[in-house]
């Protein structure tokens, strides 16, 4: 990955584009009645976001990707998919649209940062173990140069447990007017709505 003052003219030249469609969101039930916060990534971290810097809202393409990106399921040793015991969660339906969306599922993109799919994939160097030593992953540094430019709503990049999902990861501080997400909840009991 290129340094951040390596990515920031690359990214200003880079070609956004738009998104409109459902993702899909896990949170812990006990979080219900703020479904579109993303207070625990500003807080603790994400694969694109360093500690306390910005709000990323984590989403993916389908239920099945949401709940691999979140490790309550994965596969076993055997090749089979496991659940992992876990208190109450609500999968969200989230309906997006989005304007400036970098897509990072797309090889030229990355190649012009100066990554790879692997990288933005990898799990090592450990985002944890990273943060608590103060410096930032590959992809936090990416996702930190998305956000100073202001240039992006969301990164669509691929699954790292996933390889046939991809995960929309939206930079809530980004939005700009016309932007939107919302709960889709036909009953009416999650009301939540984002608009830029």
């Amino acid at each position: 990955m290129h340094s951040i003052d390596k990515l920031l003219p690359v990214l200003e030249r880079a070609q956004a584009s738009a998104f409109s469609g459902f993702t899909f969101r896990i949170i812990p039930d006990r979080w219900r009645v703020s479904p579109l916060s993303a207070i625990g990534a500003l807080e603790r971290g994400g694969r694109f976001n360093p500690p306390g810097a910005f709000s990323v809202l984590y989403t993916a393409d389908c239920q099945l990707t949401a709940l691999r990106e979140l490790e309550a399921l994965f596969v076993d040793e055997a090749g089979q998919l496991r659940g992992a015991p876990r208190n109450p969660d609500l999968i969200l339906t989230l309906e997006c649209s989005l304007l400036r969306v970098l897509d990072l599922t797309v090889p030229h993109v990355f190649s012009e940062l100066g990554t790879t799919q692997e990288e933005l994939v990898a799990t090592s160097p450990s985002r944890f173990i990273a943060n608590a030593r103060g410096t930032n992953t590959p992809t936090q540094e990416l996702g930190l140069a998305c956000f100073r430019t202001g240039q992006f709503s969301a990164l669509k990049v691929p699954s790292a447990l996933n390889p046939q999902g991809y995960c929309l990861d939206i930079l809530l501080d980004c939005l700009i007017v016309g932007e939107r997400i919302s709960v889709r909840d036909d009953n009416g009991l999650l009301q939540a709505e984002l608009i830029g």
